[in-house]
């Protein structure tokens, strides 16, 4: 029983995720006497005292350690401990790197799921050991959860910051679509994008689709003088460039697409409930007027 509840557990306390601490089996519901793998938490020493001892732990700076609350930590972790194990794990392990490319002061590895939810993470700073050291630690422990999990870094390192709650460090997780790109092994086979232009207006809007399923929209309008972009994230823009607005947003579109790594692209414009193929993308000259004036 112990032996395969440690195993479901990958050797780690339920509630913090630590691994190789002293570690007991702690049963949920009270009755010591109702041993089924249902009702017995893996639980480090610390936190199986602090069930039983909560008043010598100030709240402010502990989780809450109810029976309820433990029995959420246990399905929560040995579903995802589970998961990691799987072929084609829908989980990723996140690297965050902070301070400056001369200067990376620390990482965090972020065990994350498709939605952006954090699962545990590990930090690493300079007292700890170097930057070698840390990147070894962290492979280390994708590798005691499964071989199949996806590890993807963070493009630039990050400035610290921390939460106004809980005054811990705030970390960066992937977003939904681009954790999807991530872990799909045929997505260059499997991916679609699609871009209409309206032939009337300063707008358009490209699709991505995986498998048949929308992954990412985003829409593509001028206003003014700016060139706005509305996506799952929300709104950005940027100024018009003066000499060719049409050269500006194809440019756009092609650095986004090649983010994407779609297998196939299709241009479309005219009726948008059935569009007119075309071989690139062909925008209209209403670009180029200041729609405003």
């Amino acid at each position: 029983m112990a032996r395969k509840l440690f195993e479901l557990n990958a050797n780690s306390c339920c509630v913090c995720k630590r691994t190789g601490v002293g570690l007991n089996l702690h049963h949920i519901d009270g009755d010591s006497s109702n041993t089924t793998v249902e009702n017995l938490a893996v639980l480090c020493v610390n936190e199986h005292d602090a069930h039983h001892r909560p008043n010598k732990y100030p709240s402010l700076n502990h989780m809450d350690l109810s029976s309820q609350r433990l029995l959420i930590y246990k399905k929560e972790w040995e579903r995802f401990v589970q998961e990691c194990k799987k072929d084609n794990p829908q989980i990723l392990a996140t690297i965050n790197a902070f301070g400056t490319y001369d200067n990376i002061v620390g990482m965090k590895i972020i065990f994350q799921w498709l939605g952006g939810r954090i699962v545990f993470e590990r930090s690493y700073q300079q007292l700890d050991g170097n930057l070698d050291y840390w990147t070894d630690k962290a492979i280390e422990e994708v590798s005691r959860f499964g071989e199949k999990i996806k590890i993807v870094m963070i493009d630039k390192p990050l400035k610290i910051e921390f939460c106004n709650n809980d005054k811990v460090s705030l970390s960066r997780t992937l977003d939904e679509p681009a954790a999807r790109k991530v872990i799909a092994d045929d997505w260059r086979e499997k991916s679609i994008a699609t871009v209409y232009v309206n032939p009337e207006r300063a707008s358009l809007s490209i699709l991505i689709f995986y498998k048949n399923e929308e992954i990412m929209y985003m829409g593509i309008h001028r206003c003014g003088n700016r060139i706005k972009y509305i996506d799952y994230k929300g709104v950005k823009s940027a100024k018009v460039k003066r000499l060719n607005v049409r050269k500006q947003v194809n440019a756009y579109i092609q650095q986004l697409l090649d983010r994407w790594s779609v297998g196939m692209i299709f241009y479309g414009t005219g009726n948008p409930d059935n569009p007119r193929l075309t071989e690139k993308c062909e925008l209209p000259v209403c670009w180029e007027v200041d729609n405003t004036l």
